[in-house]
Order: structure tokens, then C-alpha cells, then sequence
């Protein structure tokens, strides 16, 4: 399950792109691990059909729009770590929405470390917000 941002198109038009010097020390520091970070105008388009900026496949394999923000950045890397650390698990609906709720909080929290706009904040805090309600949902359900 993903959350669909309905923001992502203007994150990624509004927002100034994450550096390339970052970006590539994080690419090759994942490649020593054998892991893909990948970024194209192909990967772009499929990004922008499903309303996000940036995927972790279960494999590891990170795929980032090619104008990526800094929060769209940082959370793949956090769900990166997720997924590595064995905590993703495929169906678990909840476990999907208390790693999204870890990930916006942390973002939120290190808004300054991670260079995140006040923008991207808004959008966050709006993250976090659907996130909490689904899982009250799906807590309520039961």
C-alpha cells in the first residue's frame, strides 16, 4: 500500500531538485552495497502515474524522480532502511501505515538536517495526518 500524494507533481515542479553531489555519494555508497539508486525520464513518468516522487522496491532498488526533493529524497532512504531491516512486510496494511507515520515524523523532526522546505513540511504534516486517520480505520474495523 501506498499513499498517494496528490502533491507530488507540484513538489517536484515547485521545489528546487536535491544536489547531484548528494545524490551520486549516496548512489555509489548503495552500489558498494550492490544496491540500485536509479533516476531517468522514464522512471520520472512512471513516478508521476502513481502520484509519488520516489519508490523503494522490495529488492532494495531505489528509484527517484530526476527533480526529487529533499523530503521525497531522505524518505525513500528511510524506507530503504525499512525494507533492508526486514520490517516491510508485503500485505500488512498496518505495518505499511506505522513505517509511513515513522517516516514523516522523522522528517518532520530533522526538518533543518535534511534541508526540507517549510512547503514540503505542509505537505508532511498532511502525510502524517492520512496516515493516522487510515490506521485508526483499519484499527477500527477490527
Amino acid at each position: 500500500m501506498q499513499f498517494q500524494s496528490e502533491k507530488s507533481e507540484e513538489i517536484v515542479s515547485k521545489q528546487k531538485p536535491m544536489t547531484v553531489s548528494v545524490i551520486d555519494r549516496v548512489k555509489m555508497s548503495l552500489a558498494e552495497k550492490n544496491v540500485v539508486l536509479d533516476q531517468s525520464a522514464e522512471w520520472d513518468a512512471y513516478l508521476m502515474a502513481n502520484g509519488t516522487e520516489a519508490i523503494t522496491f522490495s529488492d532494495g532498488t531505489i528509484i527517484l524522480h530526476t527533480r526529487v526533493s529533499a523530503s521525497g529524497f531522505f524518505e525513500e532512504l528511510i524506507h530503504y532502511g525499512q525494507v533492508m531491516s526486514g520490517r516491510a512486510v508485503p500485505g500488512d496494511e498496518e505495518n505499511t501505515l506505522l513505517m509511513e507515520i515513522e517516516a514523516q515524523e522523522r522528517l518532520i523532526k530533522h526538518q533543518s538536517a535534511y534541508g526540507i522546505t517549510d512547503y514540503e513540511i505542509e505537505v508532511l504534516r498532511s502525510n502524517l495526518c492520512h496516515y493516522c486517520n487510515q490506521l485508526g480505520v483499519l484499527r477500527g474495523r477490527r
